[in-house]
Parts: C-alpha cells; sequence; structure tokens
C-alpha cells in the first residue's frame, strides 16, 4: 500500500511539473492608448532644456527647448512658436505629447519681445520671431552636431510650425500669410504644415488685412474656442474665426472649442472659467440629508475638473492627428480629422 502510494505521488508531481501552465491572466500586457486622445505616447521622451546656437547675423544666441523621442529612427518636426510673455520652456504639455508620439519639438525663445509691453509690439518684432524660427531651419545640421542625441532623428522633408497667440501669427506668416502694404509674404517652403492656436484675424496696425490670407496654400489648422478673448476688447473669438474665414481654400480647418479660453493653450492651463460660489457641502452624518442630495453632491465634486481636461484632451487629440495627416500622410490621422466635429464640444469646419 505504501509503495503504491509513494508512485502515485511521484507520478502526481511529475505531472505537476511538465504541465503546461495556464495563462496568468492578471499579469496581461494593459490595452494599447488610444492616439487621438488625452494620453501620452509609448514613446520615451528626451528633452534638451536650453540648447543654443549662435547667430552671428544678428549678433545673439538663440536659446531653445527640444522634446525629442529617445527611440531610434527619423522623425517629423514641430518647430513651436510661444505666445507674448512666455519662452521655450512652456507649453510642455503639447511638445511632450507630441514627442510621445514620435515628432521632434523644438520651441525656440523669441528674444525681441521679452522685454517689450505688450502694447509696443509692432511688425519689427514679428518680423524677428519669423527670423527665429528660419534660423532653426537653417542650422538643424549644426543643431544636430552639438547636440549628438538629435543625430538622424530629424526628417527635414517633414517640418511643421505651430504657435500660440503672437505665435500663432509667427506661424502663420511662415506659413504664407502677407502683411500689407506690399504685400509682403514670409512663408518659407521648407514648412509643409502650420498650425494656429488663438491666431489674429485683420488688424490694420500690425498689415493684417482681409487680403493677407488669401494666398495661403499649405494645409492650416486654426484653433480657437468661445472664451479665447484676448487684453484689447477687439480680440473676440469671432475676430480669430476670420483667419479661417479669409483663408484660400484647400485643406484648411477650423477647431473652435466650448470653453477653451486663451490660456487653454499653453498646455499647462485650461479654461479661465467664470467665478461660480462654491457648492455647499452636506455632511453625509445629517440625518435629514437624503440620498437624492448626497448623490447630487457626489456627481459635482467628481466633475468639477472635467471641462479643463475634456479641452485639453481635445487639443491634444486634434493637433497630433493633423499632424499625422499632413506631416506623415496617415490616412488614420485624416479619418480623425473628419469626425472630429462628433465630439461634444468642439465645432470642426473644413475648405
Amino acid at each position: 500500500m505504501t509503495r503504491r502510494l509513494t508512485i502515485f505521488l511521484s507520478l502526481a508531481l511529475a505531472a505537476c511539473a511538465t504541465a503546461p501552465r495556464n495563462p496568468d491572466m492578471t499579469s496581461a500586457a494593459p490595452a494599447p492608448v488610444a492616439r487621438y486622445s488625452a494620453e501620452a505616447g509609448s514613446e520615451p521622451v528626451g528633452v534638451i532644456p536650453d540648447a543654443t546656437l549662435r547667430d552671428t547675423q544678428r549678433g545673439r544666441d538663440v536659446t531653445m527647448t527640444i522634446d525629442y523621442p529617445i527611440g531610434s529612427g527619423s522623425h517629423p518636426l514641430i518647430l513651436f512658436s510661444h505666445g507674448y510673455g512666455a519662452n521655450g520652456h512652456a507649453y510642455v504639455g503639447l511638445s511632450a505629447h507630441w514627442a510621445s508620439y514620435g515628432y521632434v519639438v523644438i520651441k525656440p525663445t523669441h528674444a525681441s519681445d521679452q522685454n517689450v509691453k505688450l502694447a509696443d509690439i509692432t511688425p519689427a518684432s514679428f518680423r524677428d520671431r519669423v527670423a527665429d524660427i528660419k534660423f532653426v531651419l537653417d542650422n538643424l545640421d549644426a543643431l544636430q552636431k552639438r547636440y549628438p542625441e538629435l543625430q538622424g532623428k530629424i526628417d527635414t522633408a517633414k517640418i511643421g510650425v505651430a504657435g500660440h497667440s503672437l505665435g500663432a501669427l509667427t506661424a502663420m506668416l511662415v506659413g504664407g500669410v502677407r502683411t500689407f502694404p506690399g504685400p509682403v509674404s514670409y512663408a518659407d517652403p521648407r514648412v509643409k504644415a502650420v498650425i494656429a492656436m488663438s491666431p489674429q484675424g485683420p488688424r490694420e496696425s500690425w498689415g493684417l488685412t482681409k487680403d493677407s490670407w488669401s494666398e495661403v496654400k499649405l494645409p492650416m489648422m486654426y484653433m480657437t474656442g468661445d472664451r479665447d478673448e484676448g487684453i484689447d476688447k477687439s480680440e473676440t473669438p469671432e475676430w480669430r474665426r476670420q483667419a479661417f474665414e479669409l483663408s484660400a481654400a484647400g485643406d484648411k480647418w477650423l477647431v473652435f472649442i466650448a470653453g477653451a479660453g486663451h490660456l487653454a493653450f499653453t498646455g499647462r492651463l485650461g479654461v479661465m472659467p467664470e467665478p461660480a460660489p462654491r457648492p455647499t457641502m452636506i455632511d453625509p452624518n445629517d440625518p435629514f440629508a437624503t440620498r437624492d442630495t448626497l448623490d447630487q453632491q457626489r456627481r459635482r465634486t467628481q466633475t468639477l475638473g472635467d471641462p479643463i481636461r475634456v479641452v485639453s484632451g481635445t487639443i491634444k487629440a486634434v493637433s497630433l492627428a493633423f499632424w499625422d495627416a499632413y506631416l506623415n500622410a496617415d490616412t488614420k490621422g485624416r479619418e480623425f480629422l473628419d469626425k472630429a466635429g462628433e465630439r461634444g464640444g468642439v465645432e470642426v469646419k473644413k475648405k
């Protein structure tokens, strides 16, 4: 009997050792992140916070922050022009997001308006901004030699320019918007697509007329929102929409986001909501508190931050789809753009 039991146990142990194990469902890999969402991509991102090149022609250094995918391979390049009062360190939410999906993002600091009052901004100021963008494009080889981590990472055939506020004007000028009298064109043939966030409409003092957008041939996306107002009372959302309305037809997009204020495009701050009274909190131990009032309070506190996340997520998703469509010729990006107007709180127009 003892011998039989020993043989049985030996066979059982051998079977356990050799039998295939059932897969552990709890250790399954997480589901892939949807590309057009608020979530970062899978590419690890490297940062050069203060890359510098000497502009001998203008006698000064041009400083920039660079976000780039760490993995191997050549990637499209996006140059981002910051708004008034900001610098190349800003807009990290957007630049890191784009880099995590395979784009190199260079954000130069525009020295020309660092110590200038907004009221004193002149056409000379934004011409100098355009010169910053063109200087970077002229010196991509030198940049890669000075910073070896960038070597071979930039696909110079796929270049886009984006900008916010005064940076939107910079991007539009590089993309073919003209100033008057003249007209004067600042277009750069190396640039293949443009995103203008909080764009300007006609402004005579800056040389922007209704004819300024009539010769824009590049794919261009204009992003604004119903709270996108500037310091000047004339800088209304309706004024910003005119950049799209006055543009020549052909791959022009307007993305109008409900709840998006001027700072929604910084990548750090969302909308600037109108002040609202803080909701009265109900003590759950209050014997007079009903289940309905407690449920209503729970829903209100859970959704207080939702508008900011929704607006930020929309900006990231739609801008990435635009880059994919026009820098990478990705049909999925174009398909997303075609359906982007179906998202709640977003108006999308194309011509």
